[in-house]
């Protein structure tokens, strides 16, 4: 009968993989290449097979080592995180969390939300991922993020994430247009305007075309672009316009870099909304976090709302 594979023989296996070389492995384990060969030996009996290529260099996976080392990683960093937690029972929060942020918040909220963590939760590990609403909330969907901060049209439903507060749309150009100069521009203003946006999937797509139906008016698309930092030095340097969330250019506006103008009948106004992965059970880590990102959002809206 097949024996059952270890731990200690999955974090082998990942290891091998990682170095392509049984002599590095050796060194890295401090034994001798003979017993990481006979382990090796040991692994494949149990598989059934062979799940590495021997080389002149060392070795490398084969195409059925391939389709296990994504499921093993998967696994064995599962069972540490489990255990990171069940030692933290009874101590502080510890292990990874992956934070996934819209770019519009990103640049203001990451360093506190870093502090915060740091000073209070010192063993919880983030790493950080940034982008536009719908990539965020699509990678949070196929489980590569424990938690995401995005907008979307609605709150949240009950159990699928909290709409925690409210980020007005505005229209940006470069300072010293008359189209932005007041305080707000009614939507229908943005007709045939040359527009730099997002490429799709972009969730606010469908609400401007939805709109401008409704308003009858057309939109100028002249330009896709992915990056929040280029669209606000391609409209800066004069001749597009873009739509974006209010706290994505408030410091270029205060450094009259960038103008802009509230979008106004009607409103655009969106929901931010912080959501955790169906994919994983919530961990003592993913908590503290959680508590933190809503800290820091909701005094930072109430900062720009004042």
């Amino acid at each position: 009968m097949t024996s059952l594979l270890s731990v200690d023989q999955w974090q082998l296996f990942l290891q091998i993989a990682e170095c392509g070389s049984l002599t590095q492995t050796a060194a890295a384990r401090d034994v001798a290449q003979s017993a990481i060969s006979r382990q090796l030996g040991a692994i494949e009996r149990s598989c059934g097979g062979q799940l590495f290529e021997r080389t002149a260099r060392g070795v490398r996976l084969n195409d059925i080592g391939q389709r296990l080392y994504p499921r093993v990683k998967a696994w064995v960093q599962a069972g540490q995180e489990l255990t990171d937690d069940a030692t933290s029972v009874l101590r502080e929060p510890a292990g990874l969390v992956r934070l996934g942020m819209i770019d519009s918040l990103a640049d203001t909220l990451c360093a506190p939300i870093c502090a915060e963590l740091e000073r209070l939760f010192p063993k919880v590990r983030l790493h950080l991922v940034s982008g536009m609403s719908g990539r965020v909330s699509a990678a949070l969907e196929r489980g590569e993020l424990d938690i995401a901060l995005f907008s979307e049209n609605t709150r949240g439903r009950s159990g699928r994430g909290d709409g925690i507060a409210r980020m007005p749309h505005v229209l940006i150009s470069a300072p010293g247009d008359p189209l932005t100069a007041g305080q707000t521009i009614p939507f229908d203003l943005l007709h045939n305007i040359p527009l730099v946006v997002p490429g799709r999937p972009y969730a606010f797509h469908h609400v401007l075309e939805h709109w401008a139906s409704r308003r009858g008016i057309h939109l100028n698309i002249r330009l896709e672009c992915d990056s929040l930092n280029l669209q606000k030095k391609l409209v800066a340097a004069g001749g597009l316009y873009a739509i974006v969330g209010m706290s994505a250019v408030r410091s270029e506006v205060a450094r009259l870099e960038l103008q802009a103008a509230r979008i106004v009948q009607p409103s655009l106004d969106r929901h931010i909304v912080l959501r955790r992965s169906s994919h994983t059970a919530p961990t003592q880590a993913c908590q503290a976090v959680d508590d933190v990102v809503r800290r820091q959002v909701k005094a930072y809206f109430t900062t720009i709302s004042q």
